[in-house]
């Protein structure tokens, strides 16, 4: 559906190529085209619970896994025809700071993350001669449903150090981390590939 300002909102799973390619080709036939994309689709592991791993369930290592990382190639998959039929485009995935680092209890997100930045990576060198740059967004703690209403939940004490884990002493906020990908999708980034841009508060510069 499209909204009075021109949006248009379409419902799609991540891990269905067919849902995924239906999905670019509603939009370039709305729109006429593809000139950038942000996949920021993921899902927390085990309902967000710290489990060593050594006990991971697979069954929910494969879930993480296909949502994370498989989704992420499935999206690029449907939305790089058209950016090649043009010459032209951009694409940034999201990442986390779990993609650089680890933490105790977070087997199957770190692995998924660091296997997008290096998927980003890998795209980024398969596509720079042919127009199209492909970066990476690696945010910290967000404050979203995700972490506010599931992990804080789920890991008693989480919240009251979660922001004090980033120097800069608090959560990002959802549009903090929007900024970022829109500087990134834009011609002001046109010499950026390849990149894993941090948004996280400075804690990575631990």
């Amino acid at each position: 559906m499209a909204d009075a300002a021109g949006a248009l909102g379409v419902v799609a799973d991540v891990t269905d190529a067919a849902a995924m390619h239906a999905a670019v080709a509603a939009a370039v036939g709305r729109f006429g085209g593809l000139d950038g994309v942000f996949n920021n689709a993921g899902t927390e592991q085990a309902g967000a619970a710290m489990i060593a791993a050594g006990d991971y369930p697979l069954d929910d290592f494969d879930r993480v896994i296909a949502i994370n990382l498989k989704g992420m190639l499935i999206a690029m998959q449907a939305e790089l025809p058209a950016m090649l039929a043009a010459g032209r485009g951009a694409i940034v995935n999201t990442a986390s700071v779990m993609g650089w680092f680890a933490s105790a209890g977070m087997a199957a997100y770190a692995a998924s993350k660091h296997g997008a930045v290096g998927l980003t990576k890998a795209a980024a060198l398969d596509y720079a001669g042919r127009g199209i740059r492909v970066n990476a967004l690696l945010p910290g703690a967000v404050r979203t449903p995700m972490l506010t209403e599931r992990a804080f939940v789920a890991n008693p004490g989480y919240e009251a150090v979660a922001g004090t884990m980033h120097p800069i002493g608090r959560l990002a906020e959802p549009e903090e981390v929007a900024e970022a990908a829109a500087w990134l999708l834009s011609d002001r980034a046109s010499f950026v590939t390849g990149a894993t841009l941090a948004v996280d508060g400075g804690f990575s510069a631990m």
